[in-house]
C-alpha cells in the first residue's frame, strides 16, 4: 500500500482548485501536510521506497536528477506544474537560499536547524548578481512533524543543516514557475539567482570539449565566443556547476572554462571575495560526518559565533537536559575525533594539542596551530557556558 497515496490525491485536489489563487497555495499546501497521516518508521520507510522504486510503471518524472537538494530527492508525484517531494538527508546541508517556487515542506524523520534570513541588498553587479548582507539569523529546531510555509523569491531566505542522519522532509510545492527565482548565497556576501544550464548550453561545452582535442586554437576561440555571449549570471552558473563536477568533461576542458570566466571577472573585487575567501580549513569546522546530532549543532554554533543566550535553548531542547560546562567540553572535544573536522590532514599529535586547549583554556595556542581559527572559537564556546 502507498502510504501517501491520499497525501497525492488531495494535493492534486487542492492544485486544481487554487492554482488561479498561487499566493494562497503555501498555506493549503502546508495544511494538506498538518493533516496527513504519517506513522511509518524509517526503516519502513525505506523498504517501501525500495519496493516503489523498482516498478518503474509507477514513477513519475522526476526532478532534481543530480542530487542537487538530498541524497537523493524522490519525486512521488508530478503534473508538470505540482509535484510532492521526498529528499533524504544523509549529509549535505542546504546553503542560505530563497527560492523559485512556493508551497510546504514536514519533517518526517530526524531533526534540523533552520536558519531564517532578513537578507538586505548592499549593490547590484549584474542582472541576478549582487552583494547583501544576510544579517543574523533567527534559528528553530524543527522536529518530527515540524510543518513550514515555502514562500516565493525573497520572501523566505533560509537555510537548513540537518542534524541527523538520515533526515527525511516531505515537500509539496509548485515547480516550473517561469516569473520566480532562487537566490543562492555564497561566503562573503555574493548572492547569485539560481539558473538551470539549458541543454543547447550543456551541449557546447561538451562541443568545446570535442574541439580541445582536435584543434586547440579553434576551440579557444569557440570557448571566447561562447563564454562572452552569456550573462553574467548564466557565466556564474556554469562556473558553480564546473566546480561542483556536475557535467562529465574533462580535467583540462573544466581548467579552461574555469581560467577564460576568471578572465573575464578576476579583476573584479566582487568576484575575489567570491572565490579567494579565507580556507576553508582556517574559517570553519567540517561537521557534516560526525556521529551525532548534538555534535553537528555544537560545530555550527562554533562557526556561527553566537551568544548563548541564543544557543542554549536550542542546545538544551536537542539534548533533552540542561547541559553543564563539563558536558559542552566533552563534545566539543569529542569533535577532535572526526578526521575531516579541520577540512586538512592534522597530525595525532596537533589533534591531541588541540584537545588539551579545549580543556585548558589558559594555555597558549602554540605558534604553528594560530592560524586556526577555530580553536580560539571552540575555546571560548565552552568559556560562555562559565557565565551560567
Amino acid at each position: 500500500m502507498n502510504p501517501f497515496k491520499t497525501l497525492v490525491r488531495r494535493a492534486e485536489r487542492e492544485w486544481t482548485r487554487t492554482r488561479n489563487r498561487l499566493p494562497a497555495f503555501p498555506e493549503i499546501a502546508a495544511q494538506l501536510l498538518r493533516d496527513f497521516e504519517y506513522d511509518l518508521t524509517q526503516d519502513q520507510l525505506d523498504r517501501w521506497l525500495a519496493s516503489w522504486l523498482r516498478d518503474a510503471a509507477n514513477l513519475p518524472e522526476q526532478v532534481s536528477l543530480h542530487n542537487t537538494f538530498g541524497q537523493p530527492p524522490i519525486t512521488l508525484f508530478n503534473n508538470g506544474s505540482l509535484v510532492v517531494d521526498l529528499y533524504l538527508w544523509v549529509a549535505a546541508d542546504t546553503t542560505i537560499h530563497s527560492h523559485g517556487f512556493r508551497g510546504a515542506f514536514r519533517v518526517l524523520h530526524g531533526n534540523s536547524l533552520q536558519e531564517t534570513y532578513a537578507v538586505k541588498g548592499i549593490r547590484r553587479i549584474a542582472p541576478g548578481v549582487r552583494l547583501c548582507d544576510p544579517g543574523i539569523p533567527r534559528m528553530t529546531l524543527l522536529e518530527p512533524g515540524a510543518v513550514l510555509r515555502i514562500l516565493p523569491g525573497t520572501k523566505l531566505t533560509h537555510r537548513l543543516i540537518h542534524l541527523e542522519k538520515p533526515t527525511v522532509t516531505l515537500c509539496v510545492k509548485t515547480i516550473d514557475e517561469p516569473d520566480l527565482y532562487q537566490w543562492e548565497h555564497y561566503p562573503e556576501g555574493l548572492a547569485v539567482h539560481r539558473r538551470d544550464l539549458g541543454p543547447e548550453l550543456i551541449k557546447e561545452v561538451y562541443f568545446f570539449e570535442y574541439l580541445l582535442g582536435q584543434d586547440a586554437a579553434l576551440a579557444q576561440r569557440y570557448l571566447r565566443r561562447l563564454l562572452g555571449a552569456l550573462s553574467v549570471v548564466m557565466r556564474m552558473t556554469l562556473y558553480e556547476a564546473l566546480c561542483g563536477g556536475a557535467l562529465d568533461l574533462s580535467e583540462n576542458a573544466i581548467d579552461h572554462c574555469l581560467a577564460r570566466i576568471r578572465k573575464l571577472h578576476g579583476g573584479s573585487a566582487w568576484f575575489k571575495r567570491y572565490e579567494f575567501p579565507v580556507p576553508v580549513h582556517l574559517r570553519e569546522l567540517q561537521f557534516s560526518g560526525c556521529e551525532t546530532s548534538l555534535q553537528r549543532l555544537v560545530a555550527h554554533f562554533i562557526n556561527g559565533g553566537h551568544n548563548l543566550k541564543t544557543v542554549g535553548p536550542l542546545l538544551f531542547r536537542l539534548a533533552g537536559r540542561d547541559l553543564s560546562r563539563s558536558d559542552v567540553q566533552g563534545v566539543v572535544s569529542s569533535l577532535m575525533e572526526f578526521e575531516p573536522i579541520f577540512n586538512c590532514d592534522l597530525p595525532l599529535d596537533d589533534r591531541a594539542a588541540i584537545r588539551e586547549l579545549i580543556e585548558q583554556p589558559r594555555r597558549k595556542i602554540p605558534a604553528h596551530l594560530q592560524e586556526f581559527g577555530q580553536i580560539q572559537r571552540m575555546r571560548d564556546f565552552v568559556g560562555m557556558f562559565d557565565e551560567r
